[in-house]
């Protein structure tokens, strides 16, 4: 029954991007798919400076996995988030909620629309060197023509496209 209300809404990751992409619209670059420590971030949000980064970690169902990366994103990010299906987020939120907070990871629950049900904290994790590189990473990034989530969606999910960036707001 649990994977049935995982997948209620939503058939691959990327299809919760959409919705987050409306969440932090505020954040004037977002990128997809940010190679970091061997792994990829799957969204990154960020001012134009680069200043403070949100690394957001999408997963239809394994949260384990994800919040292992959002926990590990934090070196670089001054905050982190869980991106979720609402069922999924919500049973999370009334079971977990004491883990998320202990490692100051961020939870969203996201159907039509995302929000966060948890926030993300600051942490004594963060690491400025790890940062810096981050940063650089995603430099690389800010020069490229931003791209419909639509038009990179198939890439995306079969992880052959890093380093997208997305448009923020919806045409």
């Amino acid at each position: 029954m649990r994977n049935t209300l995982s997948k209620q809404y939503f058939s691959r990751e990327v299809e919760l991007y959409e919705p987050l992409l409306q969440l932090f619209a505020e954040r004037e670059l977002t990128v997809a798919e940010v190679p970091f420590f061997g792994k990829h971030i799957d969204l990154l949000f960020a001012s134009r400076t680069l200043i403070s980064l949100y690394a957001v970690e999408t997963k239809l169902r394994d949260w384990r996995n994800a919040f292992k990366q959002a926990a590990l994103n934090q070196v670089a990010a001054q905050r982190s988030y869980v991106a979720l299906p609402s069922p999924l987020a919500l049973r999370l939120l009334d079971q977990e909620k004491e883990l998320f907070l202990e490692y100051n990871v961020g939870l969203i629950a996201v159907n039509k629309t995302a929000s966060v049900i948890l926030p993300a904290t600051r942490n004594g994790c963060f690491s400025l060197r790890h940062y810096r590189v981050l940063k650089e990473t995603i430099k690389k990034a800010q020069s490229k023509k931003p791209k419909k989530i639509g038009v990179v969606a198939d890439a995306i999910s079969k992880r052959t496209k890093t380093m997208v960036v997305l448009q923020t707001r919806a045409d």
